[in-house]
């Protein structure tokens, strides 16, 4: 968060990118997705309607993993999470089959949900980092990068 209390940037980080589908034409138009989104304007587009622009955009292989980074800002902290920002206070809740591997925020655990808050006072930095509870990986994207790499060089 800048000074403001308003404006500010969010950095996205999502390693080991797969498809979870079995079929192998739909792993194709799974990974096709993420070529687009990482080459292609709609995606720039899509986000600028959520409230961000993104400042710079990254697709690459860390070890056996496709990892996306994303760098984004926003003008209004508001306009970006409008159902999850209310009074100053910032929640997501944890979709189910995640769980929370860090945060500086405040955990809430319930029967059959997560939610972190963060009171935004004064904030500078929100973190939060999650995993797949029982992901299993059924489609090698680090590898169909690297051939569409080859592909395209």
């Amino acid at each position: 968060m800048n000074d403001d209390g308003k404006t500010g940037t969010i950095v996205t980080v999502m390693r080991n990118i797969q498809s979870e589908e079995t079929d192998g034409e739909r792993q194709a138009k799974d990974f096709d997705e993420a070529i687009r989104a990482w080459k292609g304007d709609d995606y720039l587009l899509e986000r600028m309607r959520e409230g961000l622009y993104v400042k710079d955009r990254a697709l690459s292989v860390e070890g056996d993993q496709l990892v996306w980074k994303e760098t984004a800002l926003f003008s209004d902290l508001g306009d970006v999470f409008r159902h999850e920002y209310r009074n100053d206070t910032l929640r997501f809740v944890i979709k189910e089959g995640q769980s929370v591997v860090a945060t500086n925020g405040t955990l809430l655990s319930t029967k059959d949900s997560t939610t972190v808050f963060w009171a935004l006072n004064g904030t500078k930095e929100l973190s939060l980092t999650t995993r797949a509870d029982s992901f299993s990986s059924r489609s090698d994207f680090a590898a169909r990068f690297r051939k569409y790499l080859k592909a395209v060089h």
